[in-house]
């Protein structure tokens, strides 16, 4: 994972629903490592597991904060009908938007 992926409490609070197919202990790490910025070596001590697995579900949370996060202030929601190889295009504009957005808090 490059640098170091931070949320706003606010941030990861919109991004639980999204996690709820892990364990609670599991969202607490996520928390501990995206919100108070605790080390992922430090939490894979403390959960018992590997660096990578640690990693890993760091980022698949991230991916989700990427996907599903809240709208940002002063972006506008849409609502259209394109074709399917559009709609992929404009997700990915989305996605990349989010990206160049979060990249403050890294």
């Amino acid at each position: 994972m490059r640098g170091k992926k931070r949320l706003t409490a606010q941030e990861f609070e919109a991004l639980r629903p999204h996690l709820s197919r892990l364990k609670e202990r599991n969202v607490h790490a996520l928390q501990q490592i995206l919100v108070d910025g605790r080390s992922q070596t430090e939490i894979a001590g403390v959960l018992g597991v590997t660096n990578k697995a640690v990693s890993q579900m760091v980022g698949k949370a991230w991916q989700f904060h990427i996907d599903h996060g809240s709208r940002p202030n002063g972006w506008t929601s849409i609502s259209v009908t394109l074709p399917p190889d559009m709609a992929d295009m404009v997700k990915d504009m989305e996605r990349k938007a989010r990206e160049n957005l979060t990249k403050g808090h890294s």
